[in-house]
C-alpha cells in the first residue's frame, strides 16, 4: 500500500473500505470477536432456555407449542452455530450465521405470540422479549451493522405480519392502541440499537486503522533511518573478516528516547513524523560529529551513541555527558513539526565494560553487555528533560559536571538502583 491508513478515517464512517482494507478489516473483525461472538450464542442459548420457565406461568394452556418452537428449534440452532465456531469451514461464515440466528431468535418470540391463546398473559406481554432480542444483535453479539439491521428488519416484518394478519389487532380500537404502543416501543429500541451498533462498527474500524497507521509510520522510519555501519567496521570487513567483536573495559553508552511518541504520531500524519524524526536524528548525527563519538544506532524513535568505541579514550564519559547537555539544549531551543508539538526527550547514561562488534547477516555495528542495557533502563525509568546517569558513570563525572541525586529506583531486571540527574558542567577555576 503505498498510501498511510490515517488518509482512509473518513471512510470508516461510511464502514465501507477499499475492498484490498476491507477484505483486511473483516478478517480481523473475525477474529477479534470470535470469543466475544461465542460467549453471547452461548448465553443466548441459556436465557431463551431459561425463560421456559416463564411459559408455565405466562402461556400454561401453550405451553407444549411454545416450548416445541424454544427447545426444538431456536435454542438448538443458537447450539449448533455456537459449534460451528469451532470449525475452519464455517468461520468465514461467522457474521451471517450469527445474523440467522437473530433472526431466529426474534421470529421464534413472534411466532409463540402468535401460537398463544387471548387469554393468556403471554399473547400480550412476550412481545418485550423482541426488546431482548433487539438488544443482543445491536450490541452483545457484535454483529457487523449491516447484519444487525437485517436481522432486525426480518423480526420486523415478521412481527407486523402476525400483528395485522395473525392477530388481527387492527380490526378493534383496543387491539389497535396496542399495536401502535408496541410499535412505538420497538421502533424506539431498533433506532437506539442502530445507532449503537453503527457507532461500535465505526470505532472498531477506525482502531483497524489507526493500529495499522502505526505500523505504516515504523516502516516508513526504519525504511529512512536504517543504521548505517561506522567507517572502522567497513574497514575491517573490506579487509576480510567476517567476525568483529571486541570486549571494551571502558565505555560509555547513552541512549535518547523520544517522550510521548506513539501520541504525536497519533495525532501527525506519517510524513510530518517522519520529517521530524529526520530533523531531530539529523540533529543529533552532527552533534555526534561535534562531540566525536560513535553513533550506534537509531530504533524507532530511539538513538544511541556510545564513546570509547572502537577506539578507547580516557574522557568518554566526559564526552557524553557533553553531548547529552547539548542535545537536551538544542532539542529545547529546536522548531519541530513547525511548532505545533513540543518535542521532549529522557536520556539514559551508563559507564563501564562492554562489547562492540558486527552482527547478523546485513553486518550491523552493535554494543551490547549489562553495562548497555543498564543505560537503556536509565533512559526508560528516567524523567522527560532529563538525564539520568548510574552511579558508576556518576564517580567519573563527579569531578567535572554538576549532578543532583535522585536516590534509590526500581529498575526492571536490575532491583534497586542509584540514580543522579546530570546537571551541567563545573564551571573551570
Amino acid at each position: 500500500m503505498t498510501t498511510s491508513y490515517a488518509s482512509l478515517y473518513p471512510r470508516a464512517g461510511k464502514l465501507r473500505f477499499p475492498p484490498e482494507i476491507e477484505k483486511q478489516f473483516l478478517e480481523e473483525y473475525r477474529v477479534g470477536t470470535r470469543s466475544t461472538i461465542r460467549f453471547a450464542l452461548a448465553l443466548g442459548a441459556a436465557l431463551y432456555a431459561l425463560f421456559g420457565i416463564l411459559d408455565i406461568y405466562a402461556v400454561p394452556l401453550s405451553k407444549e407449542t411454545v416450548w416445541a418452537i424454544r427447545f426444538g428449534i431456536v435454542v438448538p440452532v443458537f447450539v449448533l452455530i455456537f459449534a460451528s465456531t469451532y470449525f475452519k469451514s464455517f468461520q468465514a461464515y461467522i457474521q451471517p450465521l450469527t445474523c440467522a440466528a437473530a433472526s431466529i431468535a426474534g421470529l421464534g418470540i413472534v411466532a409463540m405470540i402468535a401460537v398463544t391463546r387471548e387469554v393468556e398473559f403471554g399473547n400480550r406481554f412476550y412481545v418485550t422479549g423482541l426488546l431482548l432480542v433487539s438488544m443482543w444483535t445491536y450490541g452483545l453479539s457484535r454483529l457487523l451493522f449491516r447484519y444487525a439491521l437485517i436481522a432486525n428488519l426480518i423480526i420486523a416484518v415478521g412481527y407486523e405480519i402476525n400483528s395485522i394478519w395473525v392477530k388481527e389487532l387492527l380490526e378493534t380500537e383496543t387491539g389497535t392502541l396496542i399495536f401502535i404502543i408496541y410499535n412505538f416501543f420497538f421502533l424506539g429500541a431498533n433506532v437506539l440499537g442502530a445507532f449503537t451498533s453503527f457507532y461500535l462498527e465505526r470505532f472498531s474500524r477506525r482502531e483497524f486503522l489507526q493500529k495499522y497507521d502505526m505500523r505504516f509510520q515504523r516502516d516508513q522510519v526504519d525504511s529512512l533511518l536504517h543504521n548505517v555501519i561506522p567507517g572502522w567496521v567497513a574497514d575491517k570487513l573490506k579487509q576480510g573478516n567476517k567476525t568483529i567483536a571486541e570486549e571494551i573495559e571502558s565505555a560509555s553508552v547513552l541512549f535518547v528516547d523520544i517522550v510521548n511518541f506513539t501520541p504525536i504520531s497519533a495525532k501527525f500524519g506519517p510524513h510530518e513524523v517522519v520529517q521530524m524524526l529526520d530533523d531531530v536524528f539529523s540533529l543529533f548525527d552532527e552533534l555526534v560529529e561535534k562531540h566525536k563519538v560513535e553513533k550506534i544506532q537509531v530504533a524507532g524513535d530511539g538513538y544511541m551513541a556510545a564513546a570509547g568505541v572502537p577506539k578507547p579514550r580516557p574522557d568518554h564519559a566526559q564526552a557524553l555527558a557533553r553531548l547529552a547537555l547539548d542535545m537536551l539544549k538544542q532539542v529545547h531551543e529546536g522548531n519541530f513539526l513547525n511548532g505545533k508539538h513540543p518535542i521532549e526527550i529522557r536520556i539514559g547514561l551508563n559507564s563501564g565494560s562492554l562489547i562492540a562488534g558486527v552482527i547478523g547477516r546485513r553486518k550491523v555495528f552493535a554494543v551490547w553487555g549489562d553495562m548497555v542495557n543498564t543505560a537503556s533502563r536509565m533512559e526508560s525509568h528516567g524523567v522527560k528533560n532529563r538525564i539520568q546517569i548510574t552511579r558508576a558513570a556518576y564517580e567519573l563525572l563527579k569531578d567535572d559536571f554538576e549532578c543532583e541525586y535522585v536516590g534509590e529506583i526500581q529498575v526492571k531486571g536490575k532491583g534497586t538502583m542509584e540514580a543522579w540527574h546530570l546537571l551541567g558542567e563545573k564551571e573551570k577555576r
